[in-house]
């Protein structure tokens, strides 16, 4: 009848009932309880990813220990390198012929590994370590050794040229020597570059340390020590640029070939193919 009203006694069909996830906390909504669980789950596991995400990043600077130890071939190697700031991350290069380059080629940085006991061996995997401004391997012991001999004969300078002159004259009154030998005192000269080094520096550590160079025990390694015995201009980019410009002047009579010019013969593999296919389809051998 017009007016009149029905009242549901059964909203639910019969053996169905609610539960809790069907009740809506907002009516004015109507989203019922389950998706409100939903989205808090899916926001969880959200922040859970970037928070394992952002951990994750903080790794970034060993990444190449572990990216070298999957590998484990002859031709990655685990590379610590130091930065002029101190900065230290640890990469995986690639070495062939005792040069250390980068994967990706837009890094012209490259290293020469001159030393051998400049080895070092991190959970298992060898590495080598090199910083920016030097284009050899870095090798502590020997660095620490040569700073310390170094530095003590710049502190001692006078007393060991005196005492290095008196073993020369006594060694010519013993007719152990002759006059032609020169005076390693005249070796005698403050050590405060690699062009002093190479010049008299050397020989005067020979004279000075006839059976090896003693050091501490103890010592802290410190990279910035022996940068001044760096040789100038010697850095990594600029090995790896003259490495690349001397691989470039070798292939100046190659020409380099294009895409097509690379693949013509499958074209005309694929032509021939489709071409014989056609002619076997409409003119075949029998009769239809």
């Amino acid at each position: 009848m017009p007016g009149s009203y029905v009242i549901a006694t059964e909203i639910l069909p019969p053996g169905q009932t609610t539960t809790i996830f069907d009740w809506a906390p907002i009516p004015q909504f109507g989203f019922p309880f389950w998706i409100l669980i939903s989205i808090f789950f899916i926001g969880c596991t959200i922040f859970v990813v970037h928070y394992w995400y952002k951990r994750s990043g903080r790794l970034n600077s060993v990444k190449g220990w572990l990216e070298s130890l999957k590998k484990m071939n002859q031709y990655d190697i685990q590379v610590w390198i130091i930065s002029r700031v101190q900065k230290l991350t640890i990469e995986c290069l690639t070495t062939k012929d005792n040069v250390l380059s980068n994967h990706d080629e837009s890094q012209i940085g490259m290293w020469h590994v001159n030393s051998s006991m400049g080895v070092i061996r991190v959970g298992g995997n060898p590495a080598v370590v090199i910083s920016e401004d030097y284009d050899q391997n870095r090798d502590f012991l020997t660095e620490i050794a040569i700073c310390h001999a170094c530095d003590y004969a710049n502190e001692n300078m006078y007393e060991l040229s005196q005492k290095l002159d008196e073993s020369y004259k006594k060694a010519l009154d013993e007719r152990k020597i002759d006059q032609s030998t020169p005076n390693p005192a005249q070796l005698c000269v403050q050590i405060d570059s690699a062009d002093s080094y190479d010049r008299t520096g050397r020989e005067l550590l020979k004279n000075l340390n006839p059976v090896g160079v003693f050091i501490p025990p103890y010592n802290i390694f410190n990279p910035n020590r022996f940068r001044k015995y760096f040789p100038r201009g010697c850095s990594g980019m600029f090995f790896g640029g003259e490495l690349i410009r001397d691989a470039e002047k070798l292939n100046v009579g190659v020409v380099a070939q294009g895409w097509l010019e690379k693949n013509i013969l499958l074209f005309i593999a694929l032509i021939v193919a489709v071409v014989s296919i056609l002619v076997a389809y409409y003119l075949p051998l029998g009769g239809r």
